[in-house]
């Protein structure tokens, strides 16, 4: 985009002294406008306001980090411009110190500031998340205990109502429910007694104008309009030319039924019409052989819907009279209120513990801050004098990401700005398309509440849309507007997809230009455009092995991408072929999933990553280990016992168990054990026993006086488990579990918990409420690897290669099946019990809330759709398994061809995939708006089946060979040892590598150099290992720093410093002081450097035209690459038919003009003439090098130069 900016961004950057809200689309280059505005701010001539002064509220400390760097970089551009600038210079010092930052953060520097206003102490610290589980379970049931001992009758109703007869787990699970989404409301106590009222209904009067009930006839209201269009299209297909028309008749009859039920005013008169419907018209049989068949079914099915639609009606709210209703209502309001008044006291409680403890949780940060911001005059929520205070310091509150948030964060922003005084300045920026939070209950309804009272004139409270995307190829735009203009309705998904909603192109990707230069890369025709939708026929298959079939049809795609087809490169501003970084695979959720697609992919050779937040607690070594803490805590837990028995801890076979077991069968497995060991009949397996009880005792006694991550590491070294498991396979990865499990035991010590009890306790709530740290990660992001990630993970990124899969898997309904309906609105609805009959029925207020859930539920559905559509640049695949294929499409057919969907075609579709075909399909679902692949089981494991057929067929060969042998098995023998005689014909290929890397060739090429001159005096060119020998902590101080060390430093320096501003010391150590602070270099490494060298860097030609090329844009550092090459280019004795990888790290290269400077950083030490030597020595790496850019990039590499620092100038090779 550039400095190009269109009139709408130029409205966001310029406007001023008014309320401002941008609705900004996927890709639109909202971050870059609003960096922009701050600058313009910052550097306004006649009324610059100080960075420091501004409001800069983010969604995530990464992007409040990014928004910080995006500045300063900015601020350092234009005082290389103009150096002397003092504003320039004060801003970049105030950087450091401006409000960039989450509300949690701004949050807790009010409290910090003005704690003395709700007498706090300043010293307070966050709750680990382990730690407030324990709290609060602890709290929970310390508080039923009480009002168990207290016996009140009302209690005891309660339990009698909702507890499973086994234990309190569900009266917990229900107050924390309650308790947490209270904390979503400003006033949490305020909203728990406007939720009691909702149960203070004594007439049908109450309960006809509550509104709730109000709510539920808008909901009547809507579905029977639906009904009616629907009605409509059938009638005109019955009247149209081949139309089944004796059945209008019918359908006629079915409008007065619509009409009549459509005259209700309130809910008493809808009750009365719905409880005294009239039966539906049959469909006449009159027969007719011009009649369409299909035609005929299409009537049947639209007919179906319209009937199945009012059935749905009366059993979601009229199943009985309105006073039954006010009855239940009354019969459960007695239970209801009382969880409502624990929910009140858990949370009175929950703070008390945690004031004592001096912890805070991120609710408490909003609420406490809320406290000090604001004050209640005559029922006015008006700003208090630390509100006043932060509105006088900051000109202008800008928050990003504002469809993601709160009524608590609304009411915090909107007191310290200025609006009270008359002076608008909130900028609001986000798109309520991509608000995908509503399970941390964010509030889309406050952006659109915003949207809708706001003008595009100019005003001052004004809202500007951007809608031009300057990310995907304006072919993928098309598809994805096409399908939400279908589906995305404001009652659902809380916007109207229409012109001002749609996303249009803001960038024309160029053409592919094919010449002598692109190699292979002009096998493809044309780059990746446009969509595609996957198909696979899951008929024949469990649900487990349709996932498997569908991660086997997406690795078959990448398998045809990857090297063959063109993605465009913006950094180098050319096609390439496409590698397996760009691409990603979107899930809606991983677990279940990316498990089998990482299986999946693996066996198809494609090397695949997910940074996954599940799977740690099921490791097997983390297991292993926990059952071990369990038995150290109590050893007489059967289960944990007998794991650490079988596992390499205790060594034990189950053989032996068994044993053990059948001298001991009626105690517990401990038992039977201690018994064993004193008497048993198998004097080995005594003396096992012996053992393992003596290294149990030794651990349990340590467990008093040493720390848990102490004792864990003790355990580890001890047991020789730790180097066990990194012998396994996968052995790096448990590796970093373990030890993991240990940073999570040093985390919980920090905690005002103790002791090895507590410990396991924590791991097992952090079990039991999912918050699984996921295995360590031993593969960086940076890989040349396929991303498999979940699509909240995705929002913000972008990828050439879109895959969303699993887009068949059933929508989530749990809302409409928990124990209890919450809405912020509505209040609580509870079932309504009767313990004499054991029975339960939900209220119609319950029933009323489950379904204003259901609907927010999808509609939240419909954006996270979006969200993943829209991280596609050049290619979208849209994959799912059906089950009937062939029907199912037929069945959906049609909506292709119309405006929109009907409200209820996509409230009742079951699953995205759903939406999707039914928006994309035209009639008899034969064409389709995006083109459809369909696999069968056949299709996607032919090759596989090939394979395996093709290993029995060898088998049975052999078998066959060997039982047509007349002398038997000694003439069997006498053939084996025959072939196995043979020579093998290939057995010079078996030293060849399939993989190297450059530094492997050049190490081998210096060696050989070596042997060839050692004679050689005088020389002092020292050779630059690639890695460097661990030097113990105790000796590092002492030890001299290597050249290896110090040449690793300079390279991370390179690396990471902007070229564009480092011609001077000072500029060089500012970047440096920078580069430490967000920990990317370590001050050690600083000061290994030669900071006068670097700075001489950029003074010589090749310096500045590296420095140059930096302002272009052109210049690139630490590419990674793999190549293949013949292995006799390797060595000379392997042979030039089989093929090698390369893969290497280019230090830096650069464009001018359409050619390419290869650069490459020595540190060697290198007397003065003997330039030659090194050319030599590192000739054939930079030709790798060389030939790696040629064939990625289609470009010729023109120079290849290394710059020596100790020559302090560059050597052309």
């Amino acid at each position: 985009m550039g400095n190009l900016w269109t009139e709408e961004q130029k409205q966001v950057i310029w406007l001023r002294n008014r309320n401002i809200l941008v609705s900004a689309a996927a890709g639109s280059g909202k971050t870059a406008v609003l960096v922009e505005r701050i600058l313009q701010k910052i550097t306004d001539r006649e009324h610059p306001v100080d960075i420091d002064r501004l409001l800069i509220v983010t969604f995530t400390r990464a992007a409040a980090a990014e928004m910080r760097e995006r500045i300063g970089l900015e601020i350092q551009k234009r005082l290389l411009a103009d150096p002397d600038n003092e504003n320039l210079q004060r801003q970049e010092t105030l950087l450091f110190h401006a409000q960039i930052t989450t509300i949690d953060s701004f949050c807790q520097s009010v409290l910090r500031t003005y704690f003395h206003l709700i007498d706090l102490d300043p010293a307070f610290s966050i709750v680990d998340e382990g730690e407030a589980k324990l709290l609060r379970r602890d709290t929970a049931e310390e508080l039923l205990e009480e009002k168990y001992q207290e016996g009140d009758t009302d209690f005891l109703q309660f339990v009698e109502c909702f507890a499973n007869g086994k234990n309190d787990e569900n009266l917990i699970e229900m107050i924390w429910q309650v308790y947490e989404f209270s904390r979503s409301h400003p006033w949490p106590e305020e909203w728990l007694e406007e939720c009691k009222k909702n149960y203070d209904i004594d007439t049908l009067e109450d309960l006809i104008s509550s509104e709730w009930m109000k709510m539920i006839c808008e909901q009547v209201d809507q579905t029977l309009n639906d009904l009616e269009m629907i009605r409509k299209e059938a009638l005109k297909v019955a009247n149209s030319p081949y139309g089944p028309w004796m059945y209008a008749d019918a359908l006629e009859q079915d409008g007065e039924i619509l009409k009549q039920l459509s005259k209700g005013n309130d809910y008493a008169e809808y009750a009365r019409r719905f409880l005294n419907i009239r039966k539906f018209a049959v469909l006449s049989r009159k027969k007719d052989e011009e009649v369409s068949d299909e035609k005929r079914e299409q009537v049947k099915l639209l007919r179906d819907q319209i009937k199945k639609g009012i059935a749905s009606l009366q059993e979601q709210y009229f199943y009985q009279s309105p006073q039954e209703m006010l009855e239940e209502l009354k019969a459960g309001k007695v239970s209801a209120q009382m969880l409502l008044m624990l929910a009140s006291e858990f949370g009175m409680r929950f703070t008390e513990k945690k004031r004592e403890r001096n912890l805070l949780d991120f609710s408490d940060l909003e609420h406490l801050a809320l406290q000090i911001l604001v004050k209640k005059e005559n029922g006015n929520v008006v700003p208090g004098e630390a509100a006043l205070a932060f509105s006088k310091q900051f000109e202008e509150i800008m928050i990003d990401e504002y469809q993601d948030s709160n009524m608590v964060q609304e009411l915090i922003l909107t007191s310290i700005s200025r609006c009270s005084m008359g002076q608008n300045n909130l900028f609001m920026v986000g798109d309520v398309k991509q608000s995908i939070y509503r399970f941390r209950l964010a509030c889309p309804e406050l952006f659109m509440e915003k949207y809708d009272t706001y003008t595009t004139e100019d005003s001052e409270n004004q809202k500007i849309e951007l809608h031009k995307n300057f990310r995907s190829r304006k072919e993928v735009l098309f598809d994805v507007n096409f399908i939400f203009r279908k589906i995305m309705h404001r009652n659902l998904g809380n916007v109207e997809y229409d012109d001002n909603a749609a996303l249009y192109a803001g960038i024309e990707f160029p053409e592919l230009v094919t010449n002598v230069e692109m190699d292979d890369l002009t096998a493809a025709k044309s780059p990746l455009s446009g969509s595609e939708i996957l198909l696979f026929d899951a008929d024949s298959v469990t649900e487990t092995n349709a996932r498997e079939a569908e991660a086997r049809m997406i690795g078959g795609q990448i398998k045809a991408i990857v090297g063959r087809e063109l993605v465009y490169d913006k950094e180098s501003r050319h096609y390439r072929k496409a590698e397996y970084r760009d691409i990603v695979i979107l899930l809606r959720s991983l677990s279940g999933w990316s498990e089998e697609f990482l299986a999946v992919l693996s066996d198809m050779g494609i090397p695949a990553y997910t940074g996954t937040r599940s799977g740690y607690f099921s490791a097997l070594e983390v297991r292993t280990v926990l059952s071990f803490l369990r038995v150290l805590d109590n050893p007489r837990q059967d289960i944990p016992f007998t794991a650490v028995l079988t596992s390499p801890i205790g060594t034990f076979a189950t053989e032996e168990l068994a044993k053990i077991r059948t001298e001991n069968p009626e105690v517990s497995y401990y038992e039977a054990c201690r018994a064993y060991e004193n008497v048993g009949s198998d004097g080995i397996l005594r003396e096992k026993l012996q053992k393992f009880f003596k290294v149990l005792e030794h651990f349990r006694s340590c467990v008093p006086y040493t720390p848990m991550h102490e004792l864990l590491w003790k355990i580890y070294e001890e047991t020789g488990y730790f180097d066990y498991v990194c012998a396994m396979p996968a052995g790096s990865q448990r590796k970093a579990n373990l030890e993991m499990l240990a940073e999570k035991a040093a985390a919980y010590e920090s905690t005002s918990y103790r002791g090895l009890f507590n410990f396991v306790r924590y791991i097992e709530n952090l079990q039991k409420y999912e918050v699984d740290f996921g295995e360590a990660s031993t593969i960086g992001e940076e890989e040349n690897t396929v991303r498999i990630m979940s699509i909240h993970k995705s929002k913000g990124l972008e990828f050439p290669v879109v895959f969303v899969a699993g887009l068949g898997k059933a929508f989530n309904r749990q809302d409409a099946r928990s124990t209890i309906a919450i809405h912020q609105n509505y209040g609580v609805g509870c079932d309504v019990v009767d313990p004499l009959l054991r029975t339960k029925a939900p209220t119609i207020l319950k029933k009323a809330i489950q379904q204003i859930l259901l609907t927010e539920s999808l509609g939240e559905e419909l954006r996270v759709l979006y969200v993943a559509v829209t991280r596609a640049k050049e290619k979208l695949y849209l994959s799912g398994s059906l089950k009937k294929m062939e029907d199912t499409l037929s069945k959906w057919s049609g909506g292709a061809g119309k405006k929109q969907l009907s409200y209820l075609e996509i409230k009742n579709a079951a699953s995205m995939l759903e939406w999707i075909l039914r928006s994309v399909l035209y009639e008899e679902g034969i064409q389709s708006e995006i083109p459809i692949r369909k696999y069968s089981v056949d299709d996607l494991y032919r090759e596989k089946l090939d394979e395996e057929n093709h290993g029995d067929t060898i088998l049975q060969q052999f078998r066959d060979h060997l039982f047509e042998k007349e002398e038997g098995y000694a003439a069997f023998l006498a053939w084996m040892t025959q072939e196995s005689a043979k020579i093998y014909p290939y057995e010079g290929r078996l030293e060849i590598q399939g993989k190297c890397s450059v530094s492997e060739i050049k190490r081998q090429s210096q060696i050989q150099e070596q042997k060839e001159e050692s004679e050689n005096q005088g020389i002092v060119l020292i050779k630059e290992p690639e890695d460097t020998a661990t030097v113990p902590k105790f000796l590092e101080a002492k030890e001299e720093k290597s050249g290896a060390v110090k040449g690793t430093a300079m390279h991370h320096v390179m690396q990471r410093l902007d070229f564009t501003a480092a011609d001077t010391v000072r500029q060089v150590e500012a970047q440096l002081l920078e580069l430490q602070k967000k920990k990317q270099i370590s001050e050690e490494e600083i000061s290994l450097l030669n900071i006068p060298a670097i700075v001489h860097f950029f003074r010589t030609d090749i310096g500045k035209r590296a420095a140059d090329a930096a302002r272009r844009g052109q210049l690139y550092r630490e590419k990674q690459f793999v190549i293949g090459v013949p292995a006799s280019d390797i060595r000379p004795q392997w042979d030039k038919e089989e093929m090698v990888l390369v893969q290497g790290i280019i230090d830096a290269w650069f464009y001018e003009g359409d050619q390419i400077v290869l650069l490459d950083y020595k540190t060697d030490r290198v007397l003065k003439g003997q330039e030659q030597k090194l050319k030599d020595r590192y000739q054939a790496q930079l030709d790798y090098y060389a030939k790696a850019l040629k064939q990625t990039t289609g470009h010729e590499v023109k120079e290849k130069i290394i710059y020596a620092f100790s020559l302090q100038e560059g050597i052309a090779l």
